[in-house]
């Protein structure tokens, strides 16, 4: 009875009949090689990852991978193909090929879209974060991605500002009312997305949404 091959072993005779610009590489944890689980890799960097689980032995897992990010996954977009290990690698690249790649790839798009989307919305809020703080005396600021947090203490008081993407918030905690229009003033002029009215003053609450 012949031994079935690992799936480090199945790797180079599948990516062999996949053909294209794959090339496998053995999958790691710390520096030890892998046997149950196998990469291949892209030249213009999409990965594939090919595994036999613990709790389906006999089975092999192919899935695409994708970068880190935020972006929304919808049904189906990381679907994985399931094969017998025992099949053929003519088969089972056959299979990669037909119902795995062209999803891959149009999602691995769509994913890198939305990564550089969100890079350009990071730094857009970091630089208004940046300026905002420059020009209030004694404020801080904190950066979180596409959010950012500008803070003003009043002594007694305090002043928020929050920045998520094109959304501006303003809460002020126990601010005198002069400090409150001055602030939403402020705001309003120096981020040119916000729309405040020529001689708008607001009422004195806890929270503005600009």
């Amino acid at each position: 009875m012949n031994t079935p091959l690992t799936v480090a072993e199945l790797a180079h005779p599948i990516v062999l009949e996949l053909g294209g610009n794959w090339r496998p590489q053995p999958a790691r944890h710390g520096v030890q090689e892998l046997d149950h689980a196998a990469t291949f890799t892209h030249l213009d960097g999409r990965q594939l990852h090919l595994s036999e689980r613990f709790d389906d032995p006999g089975h092999l897992h192919i899935r695409g991978a994708f970068p880190a990010t935020d972006y929304p996954f919808r049904k189906g977009e990381r679907d994985t193909v399931r094969v017998a290990v025992t099949e053929d690698p003519a088969d089972i690249a056959a299979r990669i090929a037909a119902d795995l790649i062209p999803a891959h790839r149009e999602v691995h798009e769509r994913v890198a879209e939305h990564n550089r989307a969100q890079a350009e919305m990071r730094r857009d809020v970091e630089e208004a974060a940046r300026d905002l703080s420059a020009r209030l005396p004694g404020a801080r600021t904190r950066v979180d991605g596409t959010t950012a947090f500008v803070y003003m203490n009043l002594e007694p008081g305090e002043v928020r500002i929050g920045l998520d993407g094109d959304t501006v918030s303003l809460v002020l905690n126990d601010a005198p009312r002069i400090i409150a229009d001055a602030v939403v003033f402020a705001v309003s002029r120096f981020l040119p997305h916000v729309q405040t009215p020529e001689g708008e003053r607001g009422e004195y609450v806890d929270g503005y949404a600009l």
